[in-house]
């Protein structure tokens, strides 16, 4: 029996989901218990939802085919970007922070621009490719002179082999001078800023230490936003940790956020111990699950301004349902590693200092690299368990595997907040957009918003 769907409840009709098509069907709420009762028990289901399943049934194992050879395809793909950890020290202490700063390996404390350089030569080998480096830490610019060197030394061997390769960078917003910003408007095309939200917000975990006191880093960031908007071209975006006392400032949070002129603006959920002051209790999270899934019914408005803010999630849904796109994996982790300051390679930032995960050091080429390369290239959506039983799976791609591996200890085994976070994001966002099919207007917009989404990021590789 077919049951590779999800019925959910909305509107004057009710919707059922299919994943391999990534199609919507309006059908009769009345339909729903037998519906219910045929996913759960294999009862029968009126003539017209019959019919519809058959089609997709058969949809269904049309594209088994296809998926199996994206996979393979995925599973040979060579690295096409580097977590650089340039500086494995922070100039913040902020008390939920899951790499403890940075402090995450063992290795030496700044990088050298010979290990970027080293980098580089080994995985940017292709010419005509375009290559992606991230700048990452604890607090890089706190290695500002080697981030110089770096990219230097990166803009010679572009001309050698012929690439190109663009730099991004993950900051606290704290550390910024002239010269900073200067080298950030000619040499980096997009900075993340970490900000929590409203000085009362952000200032309860963000702090640092002045003189054996701790102090906030609200006003400073707020000022060092300014001035990147004003003087770099850099696409700037806001990343907000949403922590357990900000869940009921969540609305606020955001709003204030969106005010400050950037970009873009995301807010995830703290991953931290449940010990922690910062970390979520289950009921709290519960009720911002249900905050950020009205959150995303609410882009559906008729009053909603252009462009719409802080809305990841739910363009990157619209965009899978428009065009039929399928998240099969969460990100490239193996593919594409995170390099640390003494030449160490693991999985991704996220598993960086974990003995699990660290894949042999650029001065020689160990066996392990591709095996945990293999171990991450295999886990897809159509085979980790709980993923290939998941009707959301496609617009989710999976959890972070960092996130899995804290949370539940297997890389393969999503974390069940974020499975419950995704899923209710998603009937929000398939419920909005089968409203606004019905609507001309509305669609349009969403038309509009998507493609301006989906347009420059063609342009830009993952860093």
């Amino acid at each position: 029996m077919f049951r590779d769907f999800h019925l959910i409840r909305c509107g004057e009709n009710d919707v059922l989901f299919f994943p391999e098509s990534v199609k919507i069907y309006g059908v009769p709420k009345v339909y729903a218990p037998a519906i219910v009762d045929y996913l759960e028990h294999g009862g029968e289901v009126p003539d017209a939802v019959a019919s519809i399943l058959e089609k997709e049934a058969g949809q269904a194992q049309a594209q088994a085919g296809v998926l199996a050879q994206r996979i393979e395809n995925d599973g040979n793909a060579e690295t096409d970007s580097l977590c650089l950890y340039l500086a494995h020290d922070c100039n913040l202490a902020c008390t939920y922070c899951y790499n403890n700063g940075g402090r995450v390996s063992d290795s030496v404390p700044m990088m050298d621009a010979e290990v970027a350089e080293a980098a580089f030569r080994r995985y940017f080998t292709e010419p005509g490719r375009t290559y992606g480096v991230s700048f990452y830490g604890g607090e890089p610019l706190l290695n500002f002179r080697a981030m110089k060197h770096v990219v230097t030394r990166g803009a010679a061997l572009e001309r050698e082999r012929g690439i190109r390769i663009i730099y991004s960078m993950t900051t606290n917003g704290t550390v910024l001078n002239k010269d900073i910003l200067q080298f950030i408007d000619r040499n980096i095309d997009n900075v993340t800023v970490s900000l929590d939200g409203p000085m009362e917000v952000n200032d309860r975990y963000r702090v640092r230490e002045t003189r054996g006191a701790p102090q906030g880093s609200y006003a400073k960031v707020l000022a060092n936003l300014q001035r990147l908007r004003e003087k770099t071209k850099a696409k700037l975006t806001i990343k907000a940790t949403l922590t357990g006392t900000g869940v009921p400032l969540y609305e606020q949070s955001l709003q204030h956020l969106r005010s400050l002129g950037t970009d873009g603006v995301a807010m995830t959920p703290v991953n931290t111990a449940p010990d922690n002051p910062a970390a979520i209790a289950d009921g709290a999270f519960a009720d911002y699950v249900e905050r950020e899934a009205e959150h995303c019914r609410r882009f559906f408005a008729a009053d909603v301004p252009e462009p719409v803010m802080g809305q990841e999630t739910t363009l990157n849904m619209l965009a899978n349902l428009l065009t039929k796109r399928k998240f099969l994996k969460h990100c490239d982790a193996g593919k594409n590693p995170a390099v640390t300051a003494d030449g160490s390679l693991y999985a991704c930032h996220g598993l960086t200092g974990m003995s699990e995960f660290h894949m042999g050091t650029l001065a020689q080429v160990s066996p392990r690299e591709w095996d945990i390369r293999s171990m991450f290239a295999a886990l897809n959506v159509r085979d980790i368990p709980e993923c290939s039983r998941c009707w959301a799976r496609y617009l989710c791609g999976g959890a972070c595997y960092a996130h899995a591996y804290t949370n539940t200890g297997s890389v393969a085994r999503p974390d069940p907040r974020h499975c419950m976070l995704t899923r209710r994001q998603a009937e929000a966002v398939i419920a909005g957009f089968a409203g606004a099919m019905a609507e001309p207007r509305q669609l349009a917009r969403i038309y509009r918003t998507v493609k301006e989404m989906i347009n420059p990021a063609q342009d830009t590789p993952h860093a």
